[in-house]
């Protein structure tokens, strides 16, 4: 769903007064944020998408009355079990339907049958992989009695809880109960469980705040991934043979900022909408290019995901319970899965591996520093212990790799990323430099070092708003966005995330 759009704008124009005429009765404001959102999957996917979450919604309902109404553990067992693997094979029907669609779709014409179902016109329904998470979060939750009788959803709000129009597309992982690092705006826990059931009638969230992380968001994807993609990523990448190793490196740095600009974009607006509709949800990036080591990368890239592979991936597992070598095969198992839900080629999936080898990396390089160099102060992060150098330097090592590895993202087959590595090492001489890539490297390495005090822009124009008189608040929200539409590149463009 493109919240960018002149469409969608109108929409949510018109859906927030009769939102707000509702207030005293919430239930039925979750009523109508369900079917707006049934109605924004139709238009923006297709019916096909909507059946399917209504199905997979219903099924999940299914498996939930029957473990909440199972007096005995294996039958709760059985129906946990049967609602993940089932999710996990829903999922992977349609995620990966290229790796068999073709051969079927083959099959079917070489034997006269002609089928909608499996030719070209077969899509990935919107949001499957983010509802498909929240219902595996869901049945773990009721298995463990973490949601009790008087606490699950019905179907309409386990609807609404996996079909809400700001979260399906592209998240954030809105879980059902808290999660430890999954938190709002103002740093405490949120979930959909208790916002769904609350009879207490809702309030905008903090609107100066809400207001500043929209625009942020909008000049964010709109104009800033979006110029990066244009002027320096898209033609790169699309030929690498032909450019010189600045502007090689000035693109592999290129998306990776144009990657977090348009997703964390499309977050700070999700958020931002959310809290306008009284709803808080998880901030989904911290500052992760300051991040000093690998497992503080992840600690603030994608939270909603990360924590959720943590949750139902890595901890599972065993996690660290099991002795060191097997923490070790845990976290490469989680990070390659991790790498394969992105996307089915193995490009994800070295991906995935390269994270996993590196964390790995980091584990063992503090179990010897521990070893050879005891200390009761530092077990882990060694390098950032050193002081400012020290830490500096991990975030730059983390940067670089980050970076690297985004190569596989953004490049279709191992081949395509070869062929990037390999501009970047042997493009150094004649082929002309291009004019932007040195100047963009110098702003890409300014905006680094400022990126601290960048980070808390919406907060200080919140605050630049709220010392305003309300008369004159426009004004500048005006200004902004039509600084937006200028600066911007002609078109609306897609976020990125949705097609992973």
């Amino acid at each position: 769903m493109n919240f960018i759009s002149v469409e969608f704008a109108l929409g949510f124009l018109l859906l927030f007064p009769l939102y707000w005429v509702l207030q005293p009765w919430p239930r039925t404001q979750n009523l109508l944020l369900t079917v707006v959102g049934l109605v924004l999957l139709w238009l923006y996917a297709s019916g096909v998408a909507v059946a399917v979450l209504f199905f997979y919604t219903a099924a999940i309902r299914v498996c939930v009355h029957f473990s909440m109404i199972s007096l005995s553990n294996r039958t709760r067992s059985f129906w946990l079990w049967l609602g993940v693997v089932g999710s996990i094979v829903h999922l992977g029907v349609w995620k990966y339907s290229e790796l068999y669609r073709p051969a079927i779709a083959h099959m079917l014409t070489d034997h006269g049958v002609s089928t909608p179902v499996f030719d070209s016109s077969w899509l990935l329904p919107l949001g499957i992989s983010y509802y498909t998470f929240q219902g595996i979060s869901y049945l773990i939750g009721v298995h463990r009695r973490e949601i009790l009788g008087p606490k699950s959803l019905r179907l309409i709000d386990l609807l609404h809880h996996f079909g809400l129009f700001l979260t399906i597309s592209s998240g954030p992982i809105l879980r059902a109960i808290n999660a430890k690092h999954l938190t709002d705006y103002s740093d405490k826990p949120c979930n959909a469980l208790e916002q769904i059931l609350s009879g207490k009638p809702r309030s905008i969230e903090a609107p100066m705040l809400a207001i500043s992380l929209i625009i942020i968001g909008i000049g964010k994807k709109w104009w800033l991934a979006s110029w990066l993609g244009q002027v320096a990523v898209d033609p790169v990448f699309s030929n690498p043979s032909l450019y010189q190793t600045v502007d090689v490196l000035a693109a592999i740095y290129g998306y990776t900022l144009q990657l977090f600009l348009d997703f964390s974009g499309y977050s700070d607006i999700v958020v931002g909408l959310g809290l306008l509709l009284g709803l808080r949800l998880p901030i989904n990036f911290r500052t992760p290019l300051l991040a000093h080591n690998l497992r503080e990368f992840w600690n603030r890239w994608h939270i909603s995901l990360s924590t959720w592979i943590r949750d139902h991936i890595y901890l599972p597992l065993g996690g660290s319970r099991r002795g060191f070598a097997l923490t070790q095969v845990n976290l490469a198992v989680a990070m390659v899965l991790s790498g394969i839900w992105h996307g089915y080629g193995l490009n994800f999936l070295f991906w995935g591996l390269a994270h996993g080898l590196i964390l790995i990396t980091l584990n063992v390089g503090d179990r010897l520093i521990a070893f050879f160099f005891p200390s009761p102060e530092r077990t882990r992060d060694h390098l950032a212990s050193l002081g400012l150098l020290g830490r500096a330097a991990g975030v730059f090592a983390t940067v670089q790799f980050v970076c690297m590895a985004f190569v596989l993202f953004r490049t279709r087959t191992l081949a395509e990323a070869r062929a990037i590595f390999q501009s970047l090492v042997e493009n150094f001489h004649d082929i002309p430099l291009q004019a932007h890539s040195l100047p963009l490297l110098l702003s890409m390495t300014g905006l680094w070092l400022l990126y601290p005090k960048l980070a808390r822009g919406p907060e200080g124009f919140a605050n630049c708003l709220q010392r305003l008189p309300s008369l004159l608040r426009p004004v500048p929200v005006v200004l902004a966005l039509l600084l937006i539409v200028l600066m911007a590149p002609p078109g609306i463009p897609g976020f990125i995330y949705a097609n992973f």
